[in-house]
């Protein structure tokens, strides 16, 4: 008997409880519903200057409509994440609120690696998996240049990948070049100017040098590069300073050099 009795209580209590955090769970939903949202905080992951929260703020009360003094559970965050992302600077938004009336975005901005310029004013950037975004008219990524005849022709402001075939395979290979330069240190210092001849050839320029170096296109850049450093190995100390004009390494396994018109 007395260990029905203790079950029995034991079902009370456990029933008891149910009932009570039922209770707590509604009259906190109760709560939520009526906060309203009253403050938008937004935080940028990284330290690019392509958007600014004032652009964001903008944004919104332009694109989303009202939202501060806006019921909490009013406020469509899947909607305001997807328009932000649709925003060519701007790679991933995350949206929350809290109880305190707060609208949270947590702002990632697309990361260029490279600047592709074929005059002072026609240019874009490209990140790493090759999308192409605009230039920004007030800031400008500290990140290398390529300039010259861009065999690339997209309209102004477009943003996404090159739709030519030959246009991506290009790009790809330029963003690979990229990569095996930024890996090595010493490239990295040696590279002055990147040019691009018609036809979407490379042209280098190293610091210190007066050399043209042409690479041809955007292939085999490992190749190109470990001739280039053969040339100024053996090659180049063996001539006075400035004895070559132009130094070819487009063709495999040859190291072209030509003296300067005289």
């Amino acid at each position: 008997m007395k260990a029905a009795i203790r079950y029995s209580l034991a079902a009370v209590l456990a029933v008891a409880l149910c009932v009570g955090v039922a209770f707590l769970y509604r009259r906190v939903r109760q709560e939520s519903v009526l906060v309203v949202c009253g403050r938008l905080d937004v935080h940028f992951a990284d330290s690019l200057r392509f958007v600014s929260e004032q652009d964001i703020r903008d944004y919104l009360d332009k694109r989303y409509g009202p939202y501060i003094g806006e019921r909490m559970d009013s406020v469509q965050l899947a909607r305001i994440e997807d328009m932000l992302e649709s925003r060519s600077a701007v790679s991933r938004c995350e949206a929350w609120a809290t109880d305190d009336g707060v609208l949270h975005l947590d702002i990632t901005q697309r990361a260029p690696v490279l600047r592709f310029m074929r005059s002072e004013q026609e240019g874009f950037y490209v990140d790493e998996g090759g999308y192409i975004f605009p230039l920004h008219p007030t800031y400008t990524a500290p990140v290398p240049v390529v300039e010259g005849a861009i065999p690339v022709d997209i309209p102004a402001g477009y943003k996404g990948e090159a739709q030519d075939e030959r246009a991506r395979a290009w790009i790809a290979g330029v963003l690979a070049m990229n990569r095996h330069i930024a890996a090595n240190r010493s490239w990295q210092r040696r590279i002055e100017h990147i040019r691009v001849r018609p036809g979407g050839e490379l042209l280098l320029s190293l610091t210190g040098r007066s050399e043209e170096f042409f690479v041809g296109q955007p292939q085999n850049i490992p190749d190109k590069l470990q001739r280039i450093d053969r040339y100024l190995g053996t090659i180049a100390p063996s001539k006075p300073e400035g004895y070559y004009h132009t130094v070819n390494v487009k063709y495999k396994q040859q190291i072209i050099c030509r003296q300067k018109d005289t």
